[in-house]
């Protein structure tokens, strides 16, 4: 990506780019919840497409319980949306966790 007074691209520009595009038009990339848990995208990145995609903006107005941001082929369930970002939380109490350090002990 070339920014203004710039002639050269940097991974970090790229990086930036693919986030801002995944964050601004999800539906280019996402069409389920699951997909958006299992992208190489930052937690924060993550919460912040599953949140837009919760917004009650988004309902379906004959059923609530469903989600249809623009773009998607179909509704989304709001408990899908839910579950996502569960399991961001999960793994991010996994993550910081100290897990105890293992001890080995040879026999002969």
């Amino acid at each position: 990506m070339k920014t203004k007074g710039s002639e050269h691209t940097t991974p970090h520009d790229a990086v930036d780019a693919i986030s801002a595009s995944h964050i601004l038009h999800p539906h280019r990339h996402f069409d389920r919840p699951e997909e958006v848990v299992s992208a190489r995208l930052s937690s924060d990145e993550k919460r912040a497409i599953l949140a837009s995609w919760a917004s009650d903006l988004h309902a379906v107005e004959s059923l609530p319980e469903l989600r249809h941001p623009p773009g998607l082929p179909r509704p989304v369930r709001y408990r899908d949306i839910l579950d996502a970002l569960k399991k961001l939380d999960e793994w991010r109490d996994e993550g910081s966790q100290t897990r105890p350090a293992r001890h080995w002990v040879l026999l002969g």
